[in-house]
């Protein structure tokens, strides 16, 4: 059986729960069916009332790249106003929502922490809840599974758009089940809905579904980016290339101080990785050492189903900072990584596996939160 994300079940429904109320649209080019048409064109055809579109990180079309910040627009396929929440203004105004009864969100997630498209989505739910509008999450799997959950809880103080969740880098939850959490723990209270999907189970990968393969951002291009994407962009921040600016994307990284050949010697002397590591030269095309040439490794999985990347990433991160103590920082990844007890760990040198223990107690305490919340 196909699995049906929420919009999948809306559309077979006519969205008959979406017509009348005068809806903004929190959305991007991954609301897509499975058969590729798009939420914009879905709700059209049902008339449903849509306002106004929202936009996220790399816009409503998703061809813009990190590093530009998105500007509001006019949609050109319907007319409607187009409101950038990747800007100077990250959250809806109240003249942005005049005249609208409903938010409705609809963002495929990869289920990493650091990932911005679920803080623009509480950002909005803090607006609807404050405007008395309701808000309805259209529910997609999580593509690298809900049933693994691992990494430190991030610490509330290192909170941005970025990586915003005080829960583990990889959450085990869908954005419907995040949005959840987020409206009991956070104390937000809006009038939420979530429309779940048809047909996943919690242990299911992207490519067991049988939907379609969107880039749900332009850096992630495949499921093995994604799956690689908590073990290799933890540690970016840190004076390395994740593969930004070349053809392959978090499957790779380097730097021009490092020596590939010796990493990956290291790495893959390393026992239970589930990873190997094929020495590389490259040069980015742009963002870190654009047009300079690195050296490093090329990342395979040999085993997804017992590779835990961000316990990897840690291995990695601390081999990288033994080799190169001078030049690689965890500490300039302290976001990314939870906090600052993790980075300052593996910047001075505490096995990796002590790294790891560290943060055990605080993801159990998650793990029996994240209960309340689990639709699947």
């Amino acid at each position: 059986m196909i699995t049906r994300t929420g919009l999948d079940v809306l559309a077979a429904e006519g969205c008959s729960t979406l017509i009348g109320p005068a809806i903004g649209l929190i959305a991007n080019h991954t609301a897509v069916t499975a058969d590729r048409r798009h939420i914009v064109d879905v709700l059209h055809e049902a008339g449903a009332n849509l306002r106004a579109l929202f936009g996220p990180e790399h816009g409503i079309r998703g061809e813009l790249d990190e590093v530009l910040r998105v500007t509001s627009s006019t949609d050109p396929a319907t007319g409607l106003p187009v409101h950038s929440l990747y800007s100077s203004v990250q959250r809806p105004t109240l003249e942005m929502l005049e005249g609208i009864e409903m938010l409705v969100f609809d963002i495929a997630d990869v289920g990493v922490r650091f990932y911005t498209y679920t803080t623009t989505m509480v950002y909005c739910m803090e607006e609807a809840a404050r405007a008395g509008i309701g808000f309805v999450v259209l529910d997609r799997p999580n593509p690298i599974t809900g049933s693994r959950v691992e990494g430190p809880v991030l610490d509330p103080a290192f909170r941005k758009l970025s990586a915003y969740h005080p829960v583990p880098t990889r959450h085990g939850l869908t954005a419907g089940e995040l949005a959840l959490l987020a409206n009991s723990e956070y104390g937000i209270g809006c009038e939420l809905e979530v429309v779940p999907c048809e047909g996943w189970r919690r242990e299911m990968w992207f490519d067991e579904t049988g939907l379609p393969w969107v880039n749900p951002s332009p850096n992630l291009r495949n499921l093995t980016q994604a799956t690689l994407y908590p073990a290799i962009g933890g540690f970016e921040a840190s004076e390395v290339s994740v593969g930004r600016g070349t053809d392959s994307p978090f499957e790779l990284f380097g730097a021009p101080f490092m020596d590939g050949g010796q990493v990956a010697a290291r790495l893959n002397a390393l026992e239970e990785m589930h990873l190997r590591f094929v020495p590389i030269e490259f040069t980015p095309r742009s963002s870190r050492f654009a047009e300079q040439r690195c050296s490093g490794c090329f990342v395979f999985t040999t085993e997804r189903e017992r590779l835990r990347p961000v316990e990897a990433n840690v291995r990695i991160a601390c081999e990288l900072a033994a080799l190169y103590p001078e030049e690689f920082d965890m500490r300039r990844s302290e976001w990314l990584v939870g906090g600052l007890p993790v980075a300052e760990a593996i910047q001075a040198g505490a096995p990796a596996d002590e790294v790891i223990a560290g943060w055990q107690a605080a993801l159990e305490e998650y793990m029996q939160r994240r209960e309340r919340c689990l639709l699947y």
